[in-house]
């Protein structure tokens, strides 16, 4: 008897310190002790999501991912663009002022590339961020664009030529006879004879303007980028009608490849202020504006305008070029 008393006593204190619960919340435990791992990208967090839903505080964006790379070869591209315009400027134009300005400007960008690339990869992640958000806003103005055309290709087909408001318009730009390079045809009439710095200056206040839109709630940036689009349109119609589709190629596409995405992206910060301002209003947002907010949509903006001075470029003294050989006078 007393042996198996003293295996009872036994077995007892081997299970004293053992967890009587049942095997369910031992599990429980189990997982409480053990680390969490968030398993989701910082860099996938930052891009996908540039800002919180609130419009508190904002977190950077990681430098390195690959549309960052995708920017750096965009900008040496836009380099090598504005050198080879530079280049045919000082060969076929003999304007070293001109050609010097198209140079610098492409120094910049390749310089801004691969800057962004080594150094300073949040010049390029500004970029990113920036087009991450005013994108949709972008595409909603190059939409707005696209009906303008519709609506010019519409009034040509009613009989109505817009090609004299176009040279009407050219004409308040130059002044009464005034030539871009400051002489005066002698007839009074005006000899078009332009330069880059007039087709910065000339489309430089649309730019700015469609940005500046936002505070009519974006009735102006709409206006203008219907009527730029209504404009084209017919105009183009009505040269495509007496000469060729090849000379509105010519005349319109070289310069418009840039000229176009920049006046897409100046409506695009535009609409997108209209929106946050919304935001604010319904309460869905803390702040209008925040450093991470500015930061991007200022890298975004001057990126726009230097699309616009590499277009300007290109329009006086490449396309036309174009023109010209496609129709030799």
């Amino acid at each position: 008897m007393s042996g198996s008393d003293d295996d009872r006593t036994g077995r007892s204190e081997a299970t004293a310190g053992r967890d009587e619960r049942p095997p369910s919340d031992r599990r429980d435990d189990s997982r409480t002790d053990r680390p969490t791992v968030d398993l989701q990208d910082d860099r996938e967090r930052s891009v996908s999501s540039p800002e919180p839903d609130r419009g508190g505080s904002e977190p950077p964006a990681a430098p390195g991912t690959r549309r960052n790379r995708v920017w750096a070869a965009l900008l040496l591209s836009l380099a090598v663009v504005a050198v080879g315009t530079a280049g045919t400027i000082l060969v076929v134009h003999d304007a070293p002022t001109a050609a010097a300005g198209a140079a610098v400007l492409g120094v910049g960008l390749g310089a801004a590339g691969l800057v962004g690339r080594t150094i300073a990869p949040s010049l390029l992640s500004a970029l990113e961020t920036g087009w991450e958000e005013h994108r949709p806003y972008v595409w909603f103005s190059a939409a707005l664009f696209a009906v303008g055309i519709a609506l010019g290709v519409a009034l040509y087909a009613a009989g109505v030529d817009l090609t004299e408001l176009l040279l009407e318009m050219l004409t308040e730009d130059l002044g009464e006879g005034e030539l871009p390079g400051g002489g005066v045809d002698p007839v009074g009439e005006v000899a078009f004879d332009p330069t880059a710095s007039f087709f910065i200056a000339n489309n430089t206040p649309p730019f700015l303007f469609a940005i500046g839109g936002a505070l009519t709630l974006g009735i102006a940036t709409l206006l203008i980028m219907v009527f730029n689009g209504v404009l084209i349109g017919n105009v183009a119609v009505v040269l495509g009608a007496e000469t060729s589709p090849a000379v509105i190629v010519a005349l319109i596409g070289p310069h418009g490849l840039f000229e176009l995405p920049s006046l897409f992206i100046a409506a695009g910060v535009g609409f997108r202020f209209v929106h946050r301002v919304g935001q604010r209003i319904a309460g869905s947002r803390d702040a209008l504006f925040t450093k991470a907010y500015l930061a991007r949509t200022t890298a975004l903006v001057v990126f726009g305008w230097l699309l616009l001075v590499l277009a300007a470029f290109v329009e006086a003294y490449v396309t036309l070029l174009l023109a010209d050989v496609l129709v030799p006078l």
